[in-house]
Formats: structure tokens, C-alpha cells, sequence
């Protein structure tokens, strides 16, 4: 067995017949049909059925394609790894934090890690939202940390930190409320500031909301926190976002009825399944299993 025979079995299974697999690998039909065979006589097992008028894939082939598929995934991994080795540029590795948990004095375990990596290039960025899981299904990151918005099944994640949320208004908002529980009719017609998702395939349905009350949209936290400092809006925030503006007085917490006024959410250290990038997976490893992460991962 080889890489030849592997690519030949995963195109026809791919594109679906012996004919449209030569012409994706750009080789005649009966190569890939001999690197078919080549594979059940080595391993005397059938993997693909011929009776119908297109090969399909057998018990054993469906389990024997999806170890190919990801050896081949990480063959070309480790080939761009060398040829980046080759030209003397380091192995790039990219980041996508959710807004909310950006809290970088943190992110102590990155550090650690990048004085591990000096040849390594690192780029981040923020998402908010969907935006988030898109940025890796669209490969501009390799790994995210956020909570789950909509984590499926292509996905693998580990929890790495606890996130709090408060709902939070300045002390003037609501000076004529004297109910330690606030109605959510007395804040009907009061703006909720809202992040703006960043994600454009499937955005996040609003669940932590007023229906039918007064909304606004922002794309950044700090925007976000100085409308409710100012006494425009109320909403939840990120704990650590007021924590000193909850001190100085200049915002207090408020409880609302039916509503999830005070959470501790889980963060999650999140990637796809099929990523093949040697830096993000040294970097998933050593995130979730260094010893000395232990008392110092992401706290937000």
C-alpha cells in the first residue's frame, strides 16, 4: 500500500466511479482500477462493491475510507510543514478568540507555549458569535476559544475555563424601580444593547432577550460597556469587563425576571476534527495536557 493506492480509493469513493476518478487524478481508469484491487488483495478484504452501476462502499470500506481520508489529510499537512521547513518560514499558527474572552494577562499557557515555539508566526483574531466555528470551517483559524455556540460533530472540544456573565445597568437607569426582581415589561421599551453577529452562514438566534423590546446592535465590547456606563442601555456583560466599574459604582448589577440575569458559562478549547496542522495540534496538546497548564489556563 501507498499513498497512490490511497488517493485512487478516496477519489472514486469521492467522486463517485472508476472513470470520474481517473479524471480527477488525471490517470487512466485502469490505474486507479488496479490501485483498487492492489488494496482489497493486500489486505484481502473487499472495500468496494461493483453490483450496482456505481462502486459503493462496503461495511469495511466506509471504516477503511475514513482512516484513509485522514491519513492523507495529514500527509499534506506534514508536507507543507516541510516544504515551510525548507524555505527557512516557521509553521503558522492561527488563533480565534471569542470577543467575550478576550482577557490577554490570561492567556499565560500562549506564552508558555510561544517561548517553547520561537520560529513560529502567530496570528489572531476576535469573532463574535457563529463567527467563531466560521472561522475554522472556513480554515482562517486552526483553533478557537469560545463558548459553545453550536458545537456539532465535526467538531472536538475541551473545556478549558468558566466565563461569568452579569446583566448590568447604570445606577440612574432605573432610579424609579424599587423591585429587587425587575419586570421585563419595565424594560420593554428600554434598550438592550446586543453584539452583532460576526458570522454570516448561520447566525446565532437570540435567546437572552426582551421579546418584542428595544434592541440595539454593536460590534465591540467597548462600545458595548460605555453605552451601559453611560446610562444608554443595559444588558449582560462578561464579568471581567465591569469588574471595576462595578466597584468604582458606576454600573451595579440588576436581576431581571425570566431572564438568565447571572451565568458562569463554560469556555472551550475548540477544533475541527480534520485538522492536520502540526503546531495547532502541538498547541491543543500542550493547552489540555501540560502538567504545569494545570493552575494556569485561561482564566476570563
Amino acid at each position: 500500500m501507498n499513498n497512490v493506492h490511497l488517493y485512487a480509493f478516496v477519489a472514486v469513493v469521492e467522486q463517485g466511479s472508476f472513470r470520474a476518478a481517473a479524471n480527477f487524478l488525471h490517470k487512466t481508469q485502469s490505474t486507479i482500477s488496479a490501485a483498487i484491487a492492489s488494496l482489497e488483495q493486500e489486505f484481502e478484504v473487499q472495500l468496494l462493491s461493483r453490483d450496482a452501476y456505481r462502486p459503493e462502499l462496503t461495511p469495511e470500506g466506509k471504516v477503511f475510507y475514513q482512516e484513509a481520508r485522514i491519513t492523507l489529510e495529514k500527509m499534506q499537512g506534514l508536507k507543507a510543514l516541510g516544504h515551510q521547513l525548507a524555505s527557512g518560514i516557521g509553521p503558522n499558527l492561527a488563533l480565534t478568540l471569542s470577543a467575550s474572552c478576550v482577557q490577554l494577562q490570561g492567556l499565560v499557557q500562549l506564552q508558555m507555549f510561544v517561548e517553547k515555539h520561537p520560529e513560529m508566526h502567530l496570528s489572531m483574531s476576535t469573532e463574535h458569535l457563529s463567527g467563531v466555528l466560521e472561522s475554522l470551517q472556513s480554515g482562517k483559524a486552526d483553533i478557537a476559544i469560545s463558548p459553545n455556540y453550536g458545537l456539532g460533530q465535526e467538531f472536538e472540544f475541551v473545556e478549558i475555563a468558566k466565563l461569568k456573565l452579569v446583566t448590568v445597568a447604570a445606577p440612574h437607569y432605573l432610579e424609579n424601580q424599587t423591585q429587587r426582581i425587575i419586570p421585563q415589561a419595565e424594560l420593554k421599551n428600554r434598550p438592550q444593547v446586543l453584539i452583532e453577529d460576526s458570522g454570516s452562514l448561520h447566525p446565532i438566534e437570540r435567546l437572552n432577550v426582551i421579546p418584542n423590546g428595544q434592541r440595539w446592535t454593536v460590534n465591540d465590547y467597548m462600545i458595548k460597556q460605555r453605552l451601559i456606563v453611560s446610562g444608554l442601555a443595559w444588558s449582560r456583560l462578561p464579568y471581567h469587563m465591569v469588574e471595576k466599574e462595578l466597584k468604582e459604582g458606576s454600573v451595579e448589577m440588576i436581576e431581571v425576571e425570566d431572564f438568565a440575569s447571572n451565568v458562569v458559562l463554560p469556555i472551550y478549547l475548540i477544533r475541527l476534527k480534520s485538522n492536520t496542522s502540526a503546531i495547532a495540534n502541538s498547541f491543543w496538546d500542550y493547552m489540555i495536557k501540560e502538567p504545569s497548564n494545570k493552575s494556569s489556563r485561561l482564566s476570563v
